[in-house]
C-alpha cells in the first residue's frame, strides 16, 4: 500500500464515523433563580408588548420584565418558549423585602 492510500483509509473511516454523530444541545432546567437581583427602587410598570405570531402551536409567550443593571432598570423583551413536558414557567416578579429593597425572583422552569 502506498503512502497516500495508507493515510486516506483512516481519514475516510474517521469522516464516516463523525458524519453519523448528532449534536444535541443540553437541556437546562433551572429549579429556581440562581442569582439574587436587588434594586433600591421599584421597577416601572410593565411595558405593553406587541406579541408577534407564535412560531408554532406548542409555544407560549414569556412576557418581558424589568431587570436591574448597574443603577437602573432595563427592559428585557418577552419571547416565545416551547412548552416543556412536566415543567411550567415561573414568571419574573419583583417583591419588596423587609429592608425596603426590591428583589427580582422567578423567570425559571419549575419541574412539576
Amino acid at each position: 500500500m502506498n503512502k497516500p492510500s495508507a493515510f486516506l483509509v483512516p481519514l475516510l473511516a474517521c469522516t464516516l464515523a463523525l458524519g453519523a454523530c448528532t449534536v444535541v444541545p443540553p437541556r437546562v432546567t433551572i429549579s429556581g433563580p440562581s442569582v439574587a437581583v436587588v434594586a433600591p427602587v421599584a421597577p416601572p410598570p410593565p411595558r405593553v408588548e406587541v406579541i408577534p405570531e407564535a412560531p408554532g402551536r406548542d409555544f407560549f409567550w414569556v412576557p418581558g420584565y424589568w431587570h436591574w443593571e448597574g443603577n437602573q432598570h432595563r427592559w428585557i423583551e418577552g419571547h416565545w418558549e416551547r412548552h416543556r413536558e412536566r415543567e411550567h414557567w415561573v414568571p419574573h416578579r419583583w417583591d419588596r423585602d423587609d429592608q425596603g429593597q426590591w428583589r427580582l425572583s422567578g423567570g425559571y422552569w419549575h419541574h412539576d
